[in-house]
């Protein structure tokens, strides 16, 4: 890959405590193969007393040829600018799940203009406007032909904990991701020609990738009063060759990890990492899965059920030596069980009625 105006993941420094602002975009890539970006918020809210959320991304490649359930993703991101002030290819979209449907904007190739001053920065393309500084944030996905659009600042104290970590498969390939947990924000939403006002919690990741896309099973929930919770593993088995959108029981637990975490973090205490040793998905006939794990932290203990409410999938599609899919499926979800065993030995037990999550769980492979 040519020199640029951009870090390269695999040769700079590990971030240990990173600053909200300065370690956010520019958009950090690979040296080697290409890379693919992708900035992906999610917001949780309630209406009525029903647990609702929001999710949209957007992304850029520096390469081409990759379809995105059938349609052409579009060129490469064609990076051009400064450190400072730089565009680039990306595509958009977002949907959002209301208890009992999904509502979804298609996605949409657009140009992105980053503009970055000494303590904040503004992202902005016709659908997507993203500016922060050190008291202030606005996040805005917005369609003029769509109807579904969403609009949100944070309440929450300023800057939030960013959390951060950079794993390489090889010395060649890998990922590098930025993270924001449970942020407190409110704004606006609007859907069937109806605006009204919204109040919940944000989710944020923004990650840099040049390996293969594995299949993955992945999730985040907040609670209200703040805890967080996430689990999240890669792996090999017979799900790598599904080249279908549908779900298939048949292939659930037939996993090789590649690598896996369970982190849970209490309001106010330093998250807990446990060592996940089970895993497990469970189904009634053909439906939506439930995903159960458990995990040790010395003498502590975690176990978590999840349950999927609907699921939305994103088809990517590339020839590289053949025509390789992958199956990115976002699924609402309700906490269910949630049982923690501390150091003395004593349980405390959750139903989950105050927790609002998502989970994924991919298949295929799609090769950079």
């Amino acid at each position: 890959m040519k020199d640029n105006i951009f870090d390269y993941v695999d040769i700079a420094p590990v971030i240990e405590k990173p600053e909200f602002i300065q370690h956010f975009p520019p958009p950090r890539i690979f040296r080697y193969k290409q890379t693919f970006q992708w900035w992906w918020w999610m917001v949780f809210f309630k209406e009525d007393g029903v647990r609702k959320q929001f999710v949209g991304f957007w992304t850029t490649k520096t390469y081409e040829n990759v379809k995105v359930n059938g349609h052409p993703w579009g060129p490469a991101a064609e990076m051009k600018g400064t450190r400072d002030n730089f565009s680039y290819n990306g595509m958009s979209t977002w949907w959002m799940w209301d208890g009992k449907e999904f509502f979804e904007v298609p996605a949409k190739v657009s140009r992105f203009e980053n503009v970055h001053g000494e303590d904040r920065f503004d992202i902005r393309s016709k659908d997507v406007h993203n500016s922060i500084d050190p008291s202030d944030f606005h996040l805005e996905f917005c369609r003029d032909q769509e109807d579904l659009k969403m609009s949100v600042d944070w309440i929450s104290e300023m800057p939030p904990p960013v959390g951060y970590k950079r794993t390489l498969l090889t010395k060649k390939m890998g990922f590098d991701a930025l993270k924001i947990y449970n942020v407190k924000a409110k704004g606006t939403i609007s859907n069937k020609g109806k605006e009204r006002p919204i109040e919940g919690s944000l989710y944020m990741q923004n990650i840099s990738l040049n390996s293969p896309a594995f299949p993955w099973l992945w999730a985040t929930f907040h609670k209200d009063d703040g805890s967080y919770l996430t689990y999240f593993t890669s792996f090999f088995g017979p799900y790598m060759f599904r080249r279908k959108a549908a779900c298939r029981p048949f292939y659930d637990n037939k996993f090789k990890y590649l690598n896996k975490n369970l982190n849970y973090t209490p309001k106010g205490q330093e998250t807990k990492r446990f060592k996940p040793d089970r895993w497990r998905i469970h189904r009634e006939g053909k439906g939506l899965p439930e995903i159960e794990v458990e995990g040790v932290l010395g003498k502590e203990k975690l176990r978590i059920r999840v349950k999927t409410l609907g699921k939305n999938t994103y088809a990517f599609e590339r020839w590289k030596w053949w025509k390789n899919k992958f199956y990115y499926n976002e699924f609402p979800s309700e906490l269910v069980e949630l049982e923690y065993t501390d150091a003395d030995g004593k349980v405390h037990k959750e139903d989950g009625s105050e927790w609002t999550g998502n989970t994924e769980y991919s298949w295929g492979i799609l090769l950079a």
